[in-house]
Parts: structure tokens; sequence; C-alpha cells
């Protein structure tokens, strides 16, 4: 078979408003901004709604960083303490 690679840019910075619909790569850095690192193939396994308007996967962005939000707001957090040296 013949292989092709498609090359999905990421087309928003940092400082830029955040798009309504957006490729994997372009999500996986908004949520890596805004929540945790993430990668674009995690965002594969999310329950979201994909899209594929000529054939290129793209996700809505309220509802990716609502699902991050939920996730990030079930995260296991503590608080460290501080080793001080005598």
């Amino acid at each position: 078979g013949i292989s092709v690679n498609i090359i999905q840019p990421q087309s928003w910075s940092p400082g830029q408003p955040v798009p309504v619909n957006a490729n994997r790569i372009t999500l996986a850095a908004i949520i890596t901004h805004l929540f945790f690192p993430i990668s674009p193939r995690t965002i594969e396994r999310w329950p979201l709604v994909v899209r594929r308007p000529n054939r290129a996967a793209v996700y809505n962005v309220e509802e990716a960083l609502k699902y991050a939000q939920k996730l990030y707001d079930a995260a296991y957090c503590y608080k460290q303490t501080a080793v001080i040296q005598p």
C-alpha cells in the first residue's frame, strides 16, 4: 500500500484567541498551555465529537477545554513539604 504522511501545522500560539475548532496538534498546544502537558495522540482517546470536513479531523475547542478542566479538577493534588537543611 501507499503511505501518506499528512502534516498538520500548529496554527495557534499563546496570546492569540482560541479558535472555535482545531486539529489535534493545535488542541494539544492549547490544553498544554492552559492546563497540563498532553500529546495529540492522547486527545484521540478522549470522548470528544470529531468532525471530518475535507477528511481532516477537527474538534470543538470549547468541548475539549471543558473535558480538560474536568480532568484537572479530578486530579490528585497535595501540598509538598519543604525540606529544611540544618
